[in-house]
């Protein structure tokens, strides 16, 4: 029993440090939103790299939390897969459980905003492709003066030259 409330002291901790990581990731996904917007490349390359150090500490701390999980399914007589926060909450004591309760709570708030946030960027990323892709077909369009409609509705032309528009970009 003193080696189970250890456990659960220690996934208890963990799981509040991941919370911890996770919302500090928030706030780089939020900081690669505002460069994106910007279209600021070197604020975007940083932004990128903390995200690199932050997920590789979350997997640390996912990693552990597994660990303890197997050490708690086995205490408790269950398989670790079998085993969810909520699952493990019903099957200890106060104040444990509640307190598992909490942090799994609070994880999980945290982890939708974290999806929210990355699929918001992603939409904007998204656009910016859009645009350039748009922006680029444009500059072909320029290369190309022959350019004659078929009856399939294929585009055809016959030879690519270029035209001069603005000597910078």
């Amino acid at each position: 029993m003193k080696k189970m409330n250890s456990t659960l002291d220690h996934l208890i901790g963990l799981l509040r440090q991941e919370t911890g990581l996770y919302r500090s990731l928030l706030v780089v996904i939020d900081q690669e939103k505002e460069a994106a917007v910007r279209s600021d490349v070197n604020t975007l390359n940083e932004t990128g790299i903390d995200k690199e150090k932050q997920l590789l500490e979350i997997q640390k701390k996912e990693k552990r939390r597994c660990q303890l999980v197997a050490s708690l399914a086995e205490e408790l007589g269950y398989t670790a897969p079998d085993l969810t926060l909520t699952g493990i909450s019903q099957l200890v004591d106060e104040p444990h459980a509640g307190n598992l309760r909490r942090v799994s709570k609070d994880l999980l708030s945290v982890l939708s905003q974290v999806q929210a946030a990355n699929l918001r960027n992603r939409q904007i990323f998204q656009h910016s492709l859009e645009l350039l892709r748009g922006s680029l077909n444009l500059l072909n369009e320029l290369m190309t003066p022959n350019t004659v409609y078929y009856r399939s509705g294929n585009i055809q032309s016959t030879k690519s030259t270029g035209k001069c528009v603005c000597s910078e970009i």
